[in-house]
């Protein structure tokens, strides 16, 4: 689904086909956010095809948690053509309570609160712990757009009942 110029989204619809919307902008790096379950990336995969677009095209993987069915995607794409990055501190805690069970790669590099640049976009991360100790939301300052993970949940605040939740720092 286009949201704006340069953005759609794919959007969650039932635990058959995904778990987490999944954003992808069409800059001049193509960056894809919260990429899901690897075993649901068919969800991913339909989305790219709809924008012309494929897994190999895909520059930057960029993750707002840790939680596998935001993150576990990640595996799908070749580390040699995609830069994967996420929060230092959430990838420290995610792969020390999950184990080996994720098999992610460890980020080119980590997104650390402040401004970052990624081919012509321009995000300003900001540190949201509480659905998870070092979830981040993303900014899109050019667009005014904030990729929030599972912050928030339409009318509500995400959840905090799995490992590293906090109901009161998320509020």
């Amino acid at each position: 689904m286009k949201v704006i110029d340069g953005l759609h989204a794919f959007i969650w619809r039932d635990a058959r086909t995904n778990n987490c919307n999944t954003y992808v902008i069409d800059g001049s790096k193509k960056i894809l956010i919260d990429p899901g379950h690897r075993r649901l990336m068919g969800h991913v995969r339909s989305g790219l095809m709809e924008c012309d677009l494929s897994i190999d095209q895909i520059d930057v993987v960029m993750i707002t948690h840790g939680h596998p069915d935001h993150l576990e995607g990640v595996q799908a794409f070749d580390e040699s053509k995609t830069l994967f990055t996420m929060s230092e501190e959430e990838y420290h805690f995610i792969t020390k309570a999950m184990g080996g069970y994720l098999n992610i790669p460890e980020p080119v590099f980590f997104l650390r609160e402040g401004e970052v640049t990624i081919g012509d976009c321009h995000f300003r991360i900001i540190a949201t712990p509480g659905h998870s100790p070092g979830s981040v939301s993303i900014y899109w300052s050019d667009q005014k757009v904030l990729f929030t993970g599972d912050v928030i949940f339409k009318q509500s605040i995400g959840r905090t009942d799995l490992p590293g939740g906090r109901g009161r720092t998320l509020k």
